[in-house]
Order: structure tokens, then C-alpha cells, then sequence
């Protein structure tokens, strides 16, 4: 049962020439979006600074930009802060989206970088990569300057470690349980309730909130909520997806709703997970820099 439960495919993406962001399509909320304007418009009312952030490359620097409050979902819209590579793998071939998203989520709260240092080798990038995954403590990553080139340069060990982190998660702790929890479609009033609680985490709480899909069936896909808009009558969200790693989307729900809706996916819904795993790493951020 399990080698069902983690989808491949998420966003109906079209390509009509080369690889660069205006030629991409998605589907948000059932309308078909250039990507260019999604990111347009995320990044107006995102209300971040215009001016681009980096990552951090020193310890100051790290405890000073978590200071503020805007640059970890900042880093977050920037290519260099995100994976250089997108879902693949897993069992069966069937991703592994779940662990995707929470690397990505450990590496832009918990990393810094010291690009004039030479590179690590292969143990002591295993390393860095272990680290990363048990999110028990703030990483120094030298020869590189942000964590999209170290992806890049080590995508088969970070992959490897992915599915590694699938097996235990799945055949171990039987955690794939978890995402099989809930219905693919809900009552309006309890769908809003969840959007609200989402807002207050993502906004008032200022988290990166990790979700789980439940689609119809065994399957779940899972993404990251970056930041949240409210406008009339409901809110636009605004997501990394791990089968599409360049851009923020933008999904927008509507009061009385009973799902999201995806037109490959049909209907499903977002369950809020992993709460302590953030709260866990606002701790240690605490403490490196108290």
C-alpha cells in the first residue's frame, strides 16, 4: 500500500519553448496562469523589500537576517534558496515529495555559507546532508555560496538521503499512515476553519507551514505554504511545490469551498503537519544565536 502513497506528478505544467519562466503554465485554483504574472503578483503582496536577499555567509550575518522576520520566506522566493532539483525517485518511482519539502524547509532556516573555503568532500557533504536532515543544529556549508549550488552539486547524495529518509519514515516509523489521514473533501465550514488556522500560523505566527494533500484515494502529495494573502471572500497562498522548484505558485482558495481542486488530482485537501518539527528548529536558531 504505501508504494501508492507519495504522488510524482502535481502542477499541470505546459511547456511551449525553453526552460525559462514565461513559458510555464500552472493551474491555480482550476485557471490556467501564466507564471510570470503568479510571480509578479506574489511578489508585490508578499510585502517584502524589493531588493533581493542572499544567503547568509557568516555566523552574524545568520542571526542577524533570522532577526528579521520577512528573510527566511524572502530566501524562500529567491532560485538560490531553493533545491536545484525537483521530486524524483522513491519507491516505485513514485517521489518523494514528503521529505523533499522538509529538507528545503531545514535548509532555509538552519544554513549558512562560507563559499571561501574549499568544497567538502563526499563524507563530509554526507555529512552536512545528515545534518541537515535531523535539523538538530545550525550548518555551516563552505565552497558554495547558497544552498541551490550545493544542491546542485550534490543532488545524488541529497537524493539518496531522501529516499533513505522515505524508507525509515515508511517501513519503520510507519508514518505513511499519517498521510493517509482525512478526506479529499470536507464540509465549507471546516475547510475554512483550516484556512484560518493556517493563516494565523503562517502570518501571525510567521512559520513556513508544511502540508499534507490528501487526494482522492491512497495518494498524498505534500508542499510548503510560504505566505499567505488575505483578500475578500478567502485567501491566496502562496507555495513551493516540489515538482517545481523555481517559483513560488499561488493557489487561491475561496470561502465555501470544499477542496482545493487540481485538474489532473481532481479534488483534495491540505492537513497542516510537522508544527513541532518548526517549532523545534526556532529553537535552535535560538540558541546558536542567544
Amino acid at each position: 500500500m504505501f508504494l501508492t502513497t507519495v504522488s510524482f506528478s502535481w502542477l499541470s505544467i505546459i511547456l511551449t519553448g525553453d526552460k525559462s519562466a514565461e513559458q510555464f503554465f500552472i493551474y491555480s485554483g482550476g485557471k490556467k496562469m501564466n507564471l510570470k504574472h503568479v510571480v509578479a503578483v506574489g511578489l508585490t503582496i508578499f510585502s517584502f523589500s524589493s531588493m533581493a536577499v542572499s544567503a547568509s555567509l557568516s555566523k552574524a550575518e545568520f542571526c542577524s537576517d533570522r532577526k528579521d522576520k520577512d528573510y527566511v520566506k524572502e530566501l524562500a522566493l529567491e532560485n538560490e534558496g531553493n533545491m536545484s532539483f525537483t521530486n524524483h525517485g522513491g519507491i516505485a518511482n513514485g517521489g518523494v515529495c514528503w521529505w523533499h519539502s522538509r529538507f528545503v524547509r531545514k535548509a532555509l532556516y538552519l544554513t549558512y555559507y562560507k563559499p571561501e573555503l574549499p568544497a567538502p568532500t563526499i563524507d563530509e557533504a554526507v555529512e552536512i546532508i545528515e545534518k541537515i536532515r535531523s535539523g538538530d543544529e545550525v550548518i555551516v556549508i563552505p565552497g558554495v555560496s547558497n544552498f541551490r549550488e550545493f544542491s546542485r552539486q550534490y543532488s545524488a547524495l541529497i537524493q539518496s538521503e531522501l529516499e533513505n529518509w522515505q524508507l525509515v519514515d515508511g517501513f519503520i516509523k510507519q508514518s505513511w499512515i499519517v498521510g493517509l489521514a482525512g478526506s479529499h473533501e470536507v464540509k465549507p465550514k471546516n475547510l475554512k476553519k483550516k484556512m484560518d488556522e493556517l493563516y494565523n500560523y503562517v502570518v501571525k505566527e510567521n512559520n513556513i507551514a508544511y502540508e499534507k494533500l490528501q487526494i482522492k484515494g491512497i495518494t498524498a502529495h505534500a508542499w510548503l505554504v510560504v505566505d499567505m494573502k488575505k483578500v475578500k471572500g478567502g485567501y491566496d497562498l502562496f507555495i513551493i511545490d516540489s515538482n517545481y522548484y523555481s517559483y513560488p505558485i499561488e493557489y487561491n482558495y475561496r470561502d465555501g469551498d470544499t477542496s482545493f481542486t487540481h485538474p489532473f488530482y481532481g479534488n483534495f485537501v491540505p492537513y497542516l503537519e510537522q508544527k513541532g518539527e518548526m517549532k523545534k528548529i526556532k529553537k535552535v536558531i535560538s540558541k546558536y544565536c542567544k
